[in-house]
């Protein structure tokens, strides 16, 4: 045995991914190798294979749909964000549809409450009576904001607006949405969720365009002596509101009825699917073959 041979057998054990894919191939063998040697030693070699592939492929069939509706394990390419435009200043003249109907809206000037949580709640209650068309306000907390406000970043430092996350700060106000897939109270009940589901499933498939805008402005320039605790950043009330105004992109071949994310998972449980199905047919037609022998034989 060469050296060479030796030293690539040796880093196997230190490398991760010859670690798991002689674990998944010796899975493989062992378990759906050792039913099937039993399952052909009572049926045979061919109906052994048909019985054992279409056991195989149901239990594919029932994980990708498992994978589907929660999108976990094998998942597609998440859905990102892409820029439509930067706006500095007012919005009555943006580019994009329907984003004019926020230039009036100052949310920050109708808070009334210090505390920061109830400030949301009330800038909420105020955004909904606002002639804001389909826009919704979108609180610190909401995951969708959260997630929006990564890009945002990203966005104003690669177009040179700004040159770290550190000189602006995303108003707290300052984020809106309209579009995308329907939306249900994080507090609805069961019930409520499953008609909610039910509504979104059977009577509208079809998402529309998911857009949102957030502001941010400029960070007001602090100082702080060696050693000691980075300030907080502060707006700078002087400079411009600029407004990022960006587009869902959900990727897959058709991101109007599911994501890309899902796309992926559902593309395997139909193919599972459709070759459970097949085996399944096959295993029927033999059965019926027998029968016809046997009463061709009697």
């Amino acid at each position: 045995m060469s050296v060479e041979l030796l030293g690539f057998i040796d880093g196997i054990d230190f490398n991760i991914f010859f670690r798991g894919l002689l674990s998944t191939i010796a899975m493989f063998l062992v378990l759906c190798g050792a039913k099937y040697m039993i399952i052909a030693t009572n049926t045979g070699i061919r109906q052994g294979m048909l019985l054992a592939s279409a056991g195989f492929f149901s239990w594919m069939f029932m994980m990708g749909v498992i994978w589907t509706v929660y999108g976990t394990g094998w998942i597609g390419d998440a859905p990102t964000w892409d820029l439509l435009e930067i706006r500095e200043g007012t919005l009555a003249e943006a580019e994009t549809d329907n984003v004019s109907e926020l230039a009036n809206v100052d949310l920050a000037s109708s808070i009334t409450v210090p505390d920061p949580d109830l400030a949301q709640a009330q800038a909420l209650t105020i955004s909904e009576g606002e002639d804001i068309g389909e826009w919704i306000y979108l609180e610190t907390s909401n995951s969708i904001r959260g997630d929006a406000q990564a890009a945002v970043d990203a966005f104003l430092i690669e177009e040179d607006v700004f040159a770290s996350a550190g000189d602006f700060v995303p108003l707290q106000f300052g984020a809106f949405t309209q579009g995308g897939k329907p939306r249900i109270s994080s507090d609805a009940s069961n019930v409520e969720r499953f008609f909610h589901w039910f509504d979104e499933s059977i009577f509208n498939p079809l998402h529309s365009q998911e857009v949102i805008l957030i502001q941010v402005q400029a960070a007001r320039e602090q100082f702080s002596l060696a050693g000691d605790v980075p300030p907080i950043a502060e707006v700078d009330t002087a400079q411009p509101v600029l407004s990022v105004i960006m587009e869902r992109d959900r990727g897959g071949p058709i991101p109007a009825v599911i994501s890309g994310t899902r796309f992926t998972p559902l593309a395997f449980t139909i193919i599972s699917g459709l070759i459970f199905a097949f085996l399944c047919l096959q295993l029927h037609n033999r059965s019926q073959r027998l029968d016809r022998a046997v009463a061709a034989a009697a």
